[in-house]
């Protein structure tokens, strides 16, 4: 802003009368058009030089006034006031070359004079804004009472004031100043302001750092000592003080204006020199024993800290902790470790020590002795494995057991063992997981060999097994004889039949396989584990492929086939070992000199099956011929009913990373035409992440559309585009029953025709997906429906258009009230058109209401 010359106001207002014809009044507007000015402030110029008698004022109206010039008033020394106004340019330049703001007011106190860092410091644009105003307008109301009761009254007592102030801007805001009054030779006075917000800022900067550093070292949690260059002890924190044990009744340590490195404990443990290296510049760091000049013992480890003024060495910051606890509980702990591993070495039982991924890290001595270990071997070639994977520990069925471990879980087993070295063994014991920082941290395994004492008691277990298992048996029995009258088709039949001997105590699992053309053998059902019967060889046919085994000679021989301690038996070892048995029955299934199939049973016993056994077994082949021969019949003569086909993919998602704990319901499967489908199911919140999933990795799923959202269940619609099972499923004729995605696991169940190739189904669906299973196969019977009349025309009368749109319309929400969705997003899944849509609706609809109404 471009500095103005400083004048006299009141004599520039008395030169414009001066030019004026002698004493000719002037009004107001007049002398403010003449000076440029504003009249307000003319008006107040004019006033103050009438209270002067510089001028006299008149009224002229309501609202005018006049001013002249008296006609005593002397003429102006043009001489003098030159002189003057030179004089009061000078100062001017002066006080506009200063940097702080400057002022002067008369001694009414309006100001004759304001520099332009004065006006900027207030908030103003321009300095002669300010003249002719009181320097109140500078200062608030409790600041202007504090100019009253104190500042004012010592200015004109002792002539001058200077001390902190609080100014305000035009704007109303504030800001802390330093402010220099002094009384002028005419009592104005003269006025120096400085704003002090930065200082005052970096003041309380200071102060709160101050503060905080205080507060940090009276509360720092290690003990803190202040040397000078000297290395003598100017001060001491509580915690140092308590290092050292100053006694309550003590205010400060005798220590303090002592040179440390000629403290006794110090000179006596020879650290003394130590403490020089400061003087050097040098960083030192420290652990030794202590006993402070109040006998207290300590055993300090910390560092010290030269410091520096102006680049002279100004002493040191000692920072220390006392670690005699921490050494204490060190060495318990050493004496602790060495007396564990003794105890371990020494143990009279096995000790394996396994990490967080089960890994065995470590076996004590009597370990060793229970696995095996050959002399000449210096450790077990299992250290490093994880327990889980162990030949051993996977053939007894133990694997899953010692996961539990991770879930924090202690367990305790029993089972027989043959290590991978060759030794037999029977554990016993417990498995305790260990922690770290809240953490997994692996387990320790303590296990007991009771091979002896299972030696005497086997033959008697093995008695009472035999007894036992053939009571049971009876029971299985009766209870299959009693449930395969119930079942209507040959699935169920072998499904119970296999359930129910899975399920007892005395079989590890059931099968069974149904006899196709020649000798050649279907798998049908399996229960008790999965995928024994994709590893069992069922061909008995001398064309095909070699027949040996109990299984083939079942076939060929229609008589029941036993063997026992098939784990001796090397074609048998390791199917026996995979599925957990020791014995085996194949039974053949025989009605009328026809053979359907064989039944397979496995027990965990060794010497199942023995003759009682046997005989009992062997009536189940009878039993089941008879079953499956009374369900054929019932098929001959009955046509209502459908096949029935369960199936099951484990691994949908081609990655685990996006599975959920929620599921998947497929409620309906609606065809569109040219291999396109829409499919309705309902998702938990959780589930739908599968649907996207699967939208991303399988190019036949296409757009899925949410539709309705109920509590944590989501209603949705999801488009196929060229299915491969779907396709296949609906060239036989079939459909889907039911549908379910579950921890990423696909699970369905699909109707067919009664005299539909099931097995070439099976076979093209198994060809599509290379990991699709087959659950079960059977036959249903249909349940008589309500209304005939109904079923035809949904059947019959409507074209599959209008089935199509009324089945979309029902599962995508249509018919809901409050609709889910409305016409136009039916018919835009469907690929039509809105009204398209709602003429098959109305089409259908009427169809149906015509075939209800016939009936009333």
């Amino acid at each position: 802003m471009t500095s103005r010359q400083p004048r006299d106001i009141y004599d520039e207002t008395l030169a414009v009368f001066d030019r004026s014809r002698g004493f000719e009044p002037l009004t107001t507007p007049e002398v403010a058009d003449a000076l440029d000015a504003n009249r307000r402030t003319v008006y107040k110029r004019l006033r103050k030089l009438v209270d002067r008698g510089a001028l006299e004022t008149k009224e002229t109206g309501s609202n005018a006034r006049v001013w002249w010039r008296p006609p005593t008033e002397a003429p102006t020394d043009s001489n003098a006031a030159t002189e003057r106004q030179r004089d009061l340019e000078q100062r001017s330049r002066v006080m506009e070359s200063v940097t702080d703001g400057m002022a002067i007011a008369d001694a009414d106190g309006e100001y004759l004079y304001v520099n332009e860092t004065h006006a900027e410091l207030y908030g103003y644009d321009d300095a002669e804004i300010l003249l002719g105003e009181h320097w109140h307008v500078c200062y608030g109301e409790d600041e202007l009472a504090r100019f009253e009761e104190e500042i004012i009254p010592t200015l004109y007592e002792e002539g001058a004031w200077r001390g902190e102030a609080l100014g305000r801007r035009q704007d109303g805001t504030t800001f802390p100043q330093d402010l220099s009054l002094t009384v002028a030779d005419d009592g104005g006075i003269i006025c120096v302001v400085r704003d002090i917000t930065e200082r005052k800022e970096q003041e309380r900067q200071l102060r709160e750092a101050n503060e905080f550093n205080e507060e940090l070292v009276e509360n720092a949690p290690f003990g803190m000592f202040r040397l000078d260059e000297d290395l003598r002890i100017t001060y001491e924190n509580p915690r140092a003080e308590e290092i050292i044990g100053l006694p309550e009744e003590t205010d400060s340590s005798d220590a303090l204006g002592a040179d440390i490195s000629k403290l006794p404990p110090i000179v006596e443990t020879g650290q003394a020199e130590m403490f020089h290296r400061l003087q050097e510049g040098e960083t030192i760091e420290f652990e030794f024993p202590f006993q402070s000049i109040y006998g207290k013992e300590a055993y300090f480890t910390g560092r010290a800290v030269p410091l520096y003024r102006d680049g002279d060495f100004d002493g040191a910051i000692l920072m220390a902790t006392d670690i005699s606890e921490r050494r204490q509980y060190e060495r318990q702990l050493r004496e602790a470790n060495e007396f564990n591993e003794e105890l371990v070495e020494n143990a009279p039982f096995g000790m394996f020590r396994l990490d967080e991924d089960l890994r065995i890290t470590y076996e004590n001595p009597r370990a060793e002795e229970i696995i095996g270990l050959p002399a000449e071997k210096d450790s077990s070639d299992a250290i490093g494995m994880d327990i889980s994977e162990l030949p051993p520990i996977v053939e007894t069925g133990q694997a899953e057991m010692f996961h539990r471990l991770a879930e924090g879980e202690t367990i305790e087993f029993e089972f027989p063992f043959e290590s991978i070295y060759g030794k037999e063994a029977y554990f016993t014991g417990r498995a305790v997981p260990l922690y770290r920082d809240g953490d997994f941290d692996g387990a320790i395994l303590m296990a007991i060999d009771i091979s002896e004492r299972r030696q005497y008691e086997r033959e008697l277990e093995r008695q009472r097994e035999q007894l036992a298992a053939l009571d049971e048996l009876n029971d299985v029995v009766r209870g299959i004889t009693e449930a395969v009258i119930d079942q209507s088709t040959r699935d169920e039949i072998e499904r119970v039949v296999c359930e129910q001997l899975a399920a007892s105590d005395s079989y590890r699992l059931a099968w069974m396989g149904a006899a196709d053309s020649g000798l050649q053998l279907d798998p049908r059902v399996e229960a008790g584990v999965d995928g024994y019967l994709d590893e069992l060889a069922l061909s008995a046919d001398p064309d095909g492929a070699p027949g040996h085994g109990p299984t083939a000679d079942a076939i060929r021989t229609q008589e029941i086939q036993i063997a026992q301690n098939v784990r001796e038996d090397p074609a048998l070892r390791a199917d026996a070992r995979e599925f957990g048995y020791r014995s085996s029955a194949v039974i053949p299934i025989v009605h009328q000199g026809m053979l359907y199939g064989v039944l397979g049973v496995c027990s965990e016993r060794a010497e199942a099956f023995a003759e009682k056994e046997r005989a009992v077994v062997g009536q189940l082949g009878d039993v089941v011929g008879h079953a499956i021969a009374a369900v054929d019949r019932k098929r001959a003569l009955m046509s209502d009913e459908v096949i029935e086909l369960e199936i099951r993919v484990p691994n949908l998602l081609a990655s685990r990373d996006r599975a959920t704990d929620g599921t998947v319901t497929i409620d309906r499967v609606t065809p569109m035409g040219d291999d396109e489908y829409l499919l309705y199911g309902t998702a938990t919140d959780d589930a739908m992440a599968v649907i996207h999933a699967l939208g991303e990795q399988r190019p036949d799923w296409r757009d899925v559309r949410p539709f309705d959202e109920t509590g944590d269940e989501v209603r949705f619609e999801q488009h196929l585009s060229d299915p491969p099972m779907t396709s296949i499923v609906a060239e036989y004729g079939g459909n889907f029953k039911t549908g379910r995605i579950e921890d990423s696991v696909y699970s369905a169940t699909i109707q067919f025709p009664p005299e539909t190739n099931v097995r070439r189904v099976i076979d093209r669906i198994q060809e599509t997906y290379l990991d699709v299973r087959i659950v079960s196969q059977r036959h249903v019977a249909r349940d008589e429906p309500p209304s005939p009349h109904i079923l035809n025309a949904l059947a019959e009368n409507l074209t599959e258009r209008q089935r199509t749109a009324l089945e979309a319309g029902y599962f995508g929400g249509f018919f809901e009230w409050p609709r889910h969705r409305s016409g136009e997003e039916v018919a835009q899944s469907l690929g039509v058109g809105a009204s398209t849509f709602h003429q098959h609706v109305r089409k259908a609809e009427r169809k149906l209401l015509d075939v209800v109404f016939a009936e009333l």
